[in-house]
């Protein structure tokens, strides 16, 4: 039996960027949206009768608790089940294959998706309630080929996104890493050298405090603080470490240090650049894959990390569902440089959104690792002068300090 054609109510524009409405039909959303653009026309937003939308616009709440992998875990099971399923290997098959014999997370988690499948679940449904994978971008991707039948080539796409970004992540903490421990290990010295040895020469001053020089005098006074309270520091550098961790483990330490790199100018441009590099690749990946401007536009928004750019791209989404070219709403959030704008703005007037966006995050992505390599470049070696010139200035405390005993005593 033939499957029944469906009317949809759709929000488009033409080549000159005029917006146009009406009705269209097709079997599926993705059915309609070819026949929008072989009409010369890009779907800003495609919806039943019923007021449903697109797959992937929204999204359900993620079930914790049920085996959830990390970032990288989730990245390392989605390329591997790429590679099976772009080999023309069903889900099914592709899930037993990975999870056969093993007891590591992603072994378990391809178990308990393949047996979802089998009781009749959705993959993108799988995924999410059985390996706890709630990133916005795998979901719609994912339902989106579950109903275009390229299931192979969007998991690709999804695991490709999610190297992206932790290949990024990676980069500058490798870059970050040495300099933190020389920072680290400088700290402890001088902490150890004020609180276990300054304090010997306390009582051969103790009567003559007002003798010795100002910077001297200052050395004994941090040191008669830090011997004071050091089981209390001790405690706070335990509880601290702790913390870390346990943010690192959720996933909330990133977001917390991006809103701290947030309010430094250079490292806010870094953080911008590679936000909306990924952004775009996101989706370009999206509006491929017969998605329509505003679906695509709300996972984006989901799948951004809190901050500015998600306030902006929540904005973006608005003005574009409300009538505003992509391009324009762009520009007004001054999120993306000049030569990026145009180039979305050739796309939509070529009717080719997805393709031009891909484009322009393949050229932005050139520039935000020269970025980087240059943050890193500059970082490392003002960190170690930084810690270089603590470390003397602490020193030359010190020497005056004891010069200063001896000449008092002797």
């Amino acid at each position: 039996m033939e499957q029944a054609h469906k009317t949809f109510t759709y929000v488009a524009r033409d080549a000159s960027g005029a917006r146009q409405s009406g009705v269209v039909s097709g079997l599926d959303e993705t059915d309609a949206t070819r026949a929008l653009r072989a009409q010369g026309l890009f779907p800003i937003s495609l919806d039943l009768d019923d007021g449903t939308t697109m797959p992937g616009v929204r999204s359900r709440r993620p079930r914790k608790g049920n085996g959830q992998l990390t970032p990288r875990q989730t990245g390392d099971f989605l390329v591997r089940l790429a590679k099976l399923s772009s080999r023309q290997i069903q889900a099914e098959r592709a899930l037993a294959i990975i999870g056969d014999g093993g007891q590591d997370p992603i072994s378990r988690a391809a178990v308990r998706v393949r047996d979802s499948l089998r009781e009749g679940a959705a993959l993108s449904r799988a995924l999410e309630e059985k390996a706890g994978i709630d990133d916005p971008v795998t979901l719609s991707l994912v339902k989106g080929a579950e109903v275009a039948g390229d299931m192979g080539s969007a998991l690709s796409t999804s695991a490709d996104i999610m190297q992206n970004r932790l290949e990024i992540r990676r980069r500058i903490v490798t870059g970050l890493m040495y300099p933190g421990i020389l920072l680290f290990v400088a700290l402890l010295s001088l902490g150890l050298i004020m609180i276990a040895i300054i304090p010997q020469f306390r009582p051969l001053i103790a009567d003559r405090i007002d003798l010795v020089p100002m910077m001297g005098r200052a050395v004994f006074a941090v040191s008669g603080l830090l011997a004071g309270l050091w089981p209390f520091i001790l405690l706070g550098l335990v509880l601290v470490i702790g913390v870390i961790i346990v943010a690192a483990r959720r996933g909330a330490l990133v977001p917390i240090l991006a809103r701290i790199g947030n309010r430094i100018p250079f490292i806010r441009r870094l953080l911008l650049r590679n936000q909306m590099t990924l952004l775009l690749h996101v989706l370009g990946a999206l509006l491929s894959r017969e998605i329509t401007l505003s679906g695509a536009l709300r996972v984006v928004s989901k799948s951004t990390p809190a901050g500015p750019v998600q306030q902006s791209m929540t904005k973006v989404t608005q003005e574009v569902e409300n009538g505003v070219a992509l391009s324009t709403a762009m520009r007004n959030e001054h999120l993306l440089p000049q030569d990026a704008i145009e180039m979305i703005r050739i796309g939509e007037e070529a009717g080719d959104m997805g393709g031009m966006i891909s484009r322009t995050s393949a050229d932005m992505r050139e520039a935000a690792d020269r970025d980087l390599e240059r943050f890193l470049l500059l970082f490392q070696p003002a960190l170690i002068v930084g810690v270089g010139l603590l470390i003397g200035v602490s020193l030359y405390a010190l020497f005056s300090a004891i010069v200063s005993v001896n000449a008092i005593t002797f």
